[in-house]
Formats: C-alpha cells, sequence, structure tokens
C-alpha cells in the first residue's frame, strides 16, 4: 500500500517508503515537489484536479485510475484522497492511500470473456436451460428450451408455464418447480409435456434452486433432456437415466481435476518448495519459523485438496501409508466445527494413542466430513448432538469382522453418531448406492457415504451402520491396526537429514518456478545440476552427450515435447537412464505405461524438495 500527504497547493509534505520506490527515489527527494516532478503533464494535471475536488469540496474521493511509473509502465490502481483539516476545520491538504489493482482488473475483464463463452454454450447446446424467478415465470430461456415449449422467445419471457402448456403438462412442471423451491433442493425428475405444437414428449429435468448472495432462494435454474425416442423401452429408460446422472455430475468433476491439477499443482510446488528453502535458512530461535511453517502447512493441505477432487474424479492414485489417525481427525473436525450451525453439539472423544492404520491422510480427512456432514442433515432444524469417537478395539462388534472378511485383528473404530430421525431399515441398505436419495433422508446421503464406503474398503476396512427412525444413527468404520514394524519403518524413511550426493542432474520444466526450485533443492545436497525449460533443447543437450547425466528429473506437461514422448526418446538413445516424471494430472500417461517406458519413478505433483531429494537418492542407488 502506498501513502503520500500532500499540502494545500499540491505539494508533496511526506510519503512512504513503497510510494517513493516506484518512483526510485526516496521519500525526503519527493518532498517539497508536485506530480509535474515525476509524471507526463497531463498525468499530473488529472493527480491535482483530483486534489483540488477533495480539498474544495471537503469530501472524500475514491477512485480508479491510471498510474505512471518512468513515464512508461502504466497500472491501474485504486485511489482513496481524503481531506486534512486543522484545528479550526480548515482543509489545509489531503491523505492519499492507493494500491495496484492491475491484476484485478485483469481477472475482471477475462471473466466478462468467460460470461461471453458461457453464454455462447448455453445458447449452442442441444439441452432446454432456462431460468425461473419465485412466481415460475422465465427470466431466461435458449433456443433449445423455445423449441421445446414450442413458442419464440418473445412469448416465453415472463410468462408461466400454466400460459404455455396445457393444463395437465404444467402441472407436472409446476409440481417439481415448487418442491425445489419449497425444499431448498435439486431434483431430477421425468416430465411428460404436450408442446404447444400438439407433440408429447418426455423430458429428463435437473432442476436446481438459484441463490442470491445471502444464500435466499430467488428461484430456479433446470436443464432438460429430451428421452422420448427411449421411453418405450422402460428399462432402458432407467438404465439410460442412471448413465446421464452419473456421466453429467462426473464429467463435470472430470473437467475440473484435469483443468486446474497441473497448472495448481505447479504453483503449490513452488510454494511448498520454496518456503522448505526459507526454513531451512532460519534458525529455531527465529520468529519467523512458525510463519513459515503455517505457510508450509496451508500448502501442503491445498494439494491434499486437488488430490482429493483427482481421487473422487478417478484420475488419482492412492498412496496408501502408515499413520496415526488422530492428528487427521482433529484438523477435520476444526473445519466441520467452524462449517455445521452453533446449535448442533459436536462432541468429541479422541484417543491420541489408538494405533497406526495404512490409510491416505486426505481420504481419512474426506471420510469423517462425509460422515459428519451426513449427521448435520439428519438433525432436524439444525439441532442435535453429534458423536465422534476414535478409539482401539481388539474385536469388534460379534461376527462384524467375520462378516466383512477383515479377520480379527485389531482395529482403530471411528463412529460418527447423531440424534437425527434415523433410517429405516430398507433405506439403510440402499445408503452406499452412488446417488441414493429418498424423502426420509432429507438433505441426502448423495454421493458422500458411496465415497466413504469405497475409501474404507480400499484401506482394508469395513463400515457398520446402526439407525432407527427417530433414535438417530451411528457410523462405526474399522480400519486394520499396522504392525508396529511397518509404522516404524514408514518414520525411519522420512525422519533424518536430507541424503545427498555429487551427481549430474538434468532437470527440465516449463515453469521457470519449478525449474529453478529443482534446482536450488539439488544443488544445496552436492548434486551437479543442469536446469531447462525447454524440452527440446533440454533433448537436444541430452542427445549431444547421453554420457553427461546420471539422472533425468521431468516434467510430463511440456509445450513441443511432453515428458513422456521425452522419456522414450532418452531410453531410445540411452537404455540405462535413470529418469523421474513429475506430473500434476495427465491423460496421456499413467504409472504403468510410465514404467513401461523405462521411467523409474512416477510423482504426482506438488512434489516437495524434501520428497524430490529422497527420491533422487533412491533412484540413483537403485
Amino acid at each position: 500500500m502506498k501513502i503520500f500527504h500532500k499540502d494545500r497547493a499540491s505539494v508533496y509534505v511526506a510519503c512512504n517508503k513503497n510510494y517513493a520506490a516506484d518512483l526510485h527515489i526516496t521519500p525526503e527527494e519527493i518532498e517539497g515537489k508536485t506530480d509535474y516532478n515525476f509524471y507526463p503533464p497531463e498525468v499530473a494535471e488529472k493527480y491535482q484536479q483530483d486534489d483540488r475536488r477533495v480539498m474544495e469540496s471537503g469530501e472524500t474521493l475514491s477512485l480508479e485510475e491510471e498510474y505512471v511509473v518512468d513515464f512508461q509502465h502504466r497500472y491501474v490502481i485504486q485511489t482513496v484522497k481524503t481531506p486534512l483539516r486543522d484545528d479550526a476545520g480548515q482543509v489545509v491538504g489531503i491523505l492519499g492511500v492507493f494500491q495496484d489493482i492491475s491484476a484485478r482488473k485483469k481477472a475482471e475483464d477475462e471473466l466478462k470473456n468467460s460470461n461471453a463463452l458461457l453464454s455462447a454454450i448455453i445458447e449452442g447446446t442441444t439441452d432446454a436451460v432456462f431460468l425461473k424467478d419465485l412466481e415460475g415465470r422465465y427470466l431466461m430461456a435458449n433456443q433449445a428450451a423455445c423449441q421445446a415449449i414450442g413458442r419464440p422467445r418473445r412469448e416465453i419471457i415472463g410468462k408461466e408455464d400454466r400460459e404455455l402448456f396445457a393444463a395437465a403438462s404444467a402441472a407436472v412442471i409446476v409440481d417439481v418447480d415448487e418442491y425445489v423451491m419449497r425444499s431448498g433442493t435439486a431434483r431430477i425428475a421425468e416430465e411428460k409435456i404436450a408442446t404447444a405444437y400438439g407433440e408429447e414428449t418426455y423430458w429428463l429435468t435437473n432442476k436446481s434452486p438459484c441463490l442470491d448472495k445471502d444464500g435466499k432462494i430467488v428461484g430456479l435454474i433446470g436443464i432438460s433432456r429430451n428421452i422420448t425416442d427411449i421411453r418405450q423401452a422402460e428399462k432402458e429408460k432407467e438404465e439410460l437415466q442412471d448413465r446421464l446422472r452419473q456421466a453429467e455430475k462426473m464429467e463435470a468433476i472430470g473437467t475440473l481435476a484435469g483443468g486446474i491439477a497441473h497448472d495448481f499443482n505447479n504453483i503449490l510446488a513452488a510454494i511448498i518448495g520454496y518456503a522448505e528453502l526459507a526454513r531451512e535458512d532460519l534458525t529455531d530461535r527465529n520468529r519467523l519459523l512458525a510463519d513459515i511453517d503455517e505457510i508450509l502447512h496451508g500448502a501442503l493441505r491445498a494439494g491434499d485438496l486437488v488430490k482429493q477432487i483427482l481421487t473422487f474424479s478417478r484420475k488419482g492414485r492412492e498412496e496408501l501409508q502408515p499413520l496415526e489417525p488422530a492428528p487427521v481427525v482433529r484438523e477435520a473436525l476444526r473445519l466441520m466445527r467452524a462449517s455445521l450451525p452453533s446449535t448442533i453439539v459436536m462432541q468429541e472423544e479422541i484417543d491420541g494413542a489408538c494405533g497406526c492404520i495404512m490409510a491416505d491422510p486426505t481420504h481419512i480427512h474426506q471420510v469423517l466430513v462425509n460422515l459428519c456432514t451426513n449427521a448435520s442433515h439428519a438433525l432436524p432444524d439444525e439441532q442435535g448432538i453429534i458423536k465422534i469417537r476414535l478409539a482401539r478395539v481388539d474385536m469388534p462388534s460379534p461376527g462384524l469382522a467375520e462378516d466383512s472378511g477383515a479377520g480379527t485383528q485389531p482395529f482403530v473404530e471411528l463412529t460418527v453418531s447423531d440424534t437425527g430421525h434415523g433410517m429405516s431399515g430398507e433405506t439403510r441398505e440402499r445408503i452406499f448406492e452412488p446417488y441414493f436419495t429418498t424423502k426420509e433422508v432429507g438433505k441426502g446421503s448423495g454421493m458422500g457415504l458411496a465415497v466413504v464406503h469405497g475409501i474404507v474398503q480400499s484401506s482394508g476396512g469395513f463400515i457398520n451402520v446402526e439407525s432407527e427412525p427417530g433414535k438417530g444413527t451411528t457410523f462405526r468404520v474399522y480400519f486394520p491396526v499396522v504392525a508396529a514394524e511397518q509404522t516404524a519403518e514408514a518414520a525411519g524413511k522420512e525422519c533424518g537429514p536430507l541424503p545427498g550426493g555429487t551427481e549430474r542432474i538434468l532437470v527440465i520444466d516449463d515453469e521457470e518456478r519449478i525449474v529453478a526450485l529443482q534446482k536450488a533443492v539439488l544443488t544445496r545436497l552436492g548434486y551437479q545440476v543442469t536446469a531447462m525449460t525447454d524440452s527440446r533443447s533440454a533433448l537436444a543437450l541430452f542427445l549431444s552427450a547421453p554420457g553427461d547425466f546420471d539422472l533425468i528429473v521431468t516434467d510430463q506437461t511440456m509445450p513441443v515435447i511432453p515428458g513422456s514422448e521425452l522419456s522414450e526418446r532418452i531410453v531410445q538413445a540411452r537404455p540405462d537412464m535413470r529418469i523421474i516424471l513429475c506430473t500434476g494430472y495427465s491423460s496421456m500417461i499413467s504409472e504403468d505405461r510410465a514404467r513401461q517406458i523405462g521411467i523409474r519413478r512416477f510423482l504426482m505433483k506438488p512434489v516437495s524438495g524434501t520428497l524430490l531429494a529422497r527420491v533422487v537418492r533412491e533412484v540413483l542407488d537403485g
């Protein structure tokens, strides 16, 4: 933030260092001068006109304006100028504060472009897309919606369905609309409609409440797909509904995961890596050490969230490892406590010494959040108790372990119970089915419980559910306890100083920050590092002297030559070349495919400096 003080004649009295730094002078060199000493005449005149406006009106002025540095660098700034008064109340000058908002303005422009693109997509889709207000009047309808109704847009906007359809068709539509806006929940329904053409059609419609910025329902948005052609075969219709529901939801999540994972993981890798380097340069007495630890903690959690998205869309890899669940459970409960209404009482009973399990920490976090969210939805009027217990049990309830096939070894038991409305036996048998919902469950188990079931099974555990209508629900999740020697072995790998060496390493990544970071980390450990940001140049360098390097660390997603292709060409020239491939997300390469090429290790971003150093040493030693 930049601050300055001017007198009544717009002469600078003082300014802070940030303001003076843009002009490459000291605050003392600005004092006694005017804007004409530092800016082009037209810019200086604009600034002084604003000064006079503030001093003459006596009112604070807030505006966005262009800021020029060195007569050439232009920025968009947000400026606040306020009058300064003496003891008699007379304006004697102004105080100005401004900050650079160029990045924000650029983002706003990009958002406008995105909105234009979104409008084009909505208008071009073959699905009917529409928006209605609380009274059911159409506010927006794309071309496909107009064709479905059988009227031009000018005859649809502002009208209700009762004015557009026959009574029977309108009743079907209005019934679903009123449910969505009354309950505040989305609903997928099949609607039988007679259009203005007199044609009887069937539509699979997904309607969701439309909320304002305060979370208040102001209408609904709907997407409808014509399924008339397959309506005659009931079995085919049901299969199509299932495929459509899953495909639309999973495609959206998969697209999100694939689109953001690579760039976001590169950003996180830079944050984590440079924070680790900074931490290494600090002593335990340095007060900045705790701040850097918080940066690392936040960045690592952000990386876990990306993994969670990739896992949900089936594009991530499970990384099971021995871990103590208690810290993960406590962290998840802190997040849940902040997000749940204060009318819900959370009771915790966490045994920090209950043992270790084999699991992915992100998955354990996801299991608990989903179970607690499910419990909160079961509480009437957002009032009641959710109890969370984590403990070691030498033998689950009789027959449970045997029925699940998990044996009778010790388990860590995670229990989440609520005082909500409970479930019937029929509902209890179906709660782990993807997208299964009933009116009894109300706010929905949705996909959450299906994800929980998959995570627990992949960790070698099992789930027991106890529930009766009106008597609440208890989920008991069992994870097999890991043997002490496994835990010790895993802990040993993570502890101790980072291993170094003197080998020659070629690092390739099109992100300059990432390649600079990896070079810094490995150089500190004694390695001879050559860093390159262009995969084509890197390949040429290697092929000119294949024996000059002992190891190659390469990114996957790069212009011209991706990491997988680069690795193939390197292995063709030198079959024994050790290669580590790093990727945030790519549909072009899998871990199995990487092994077939000859790549020694396959790392998912973000890759911390600590992990990179240990893997480099393992590959070189292997």
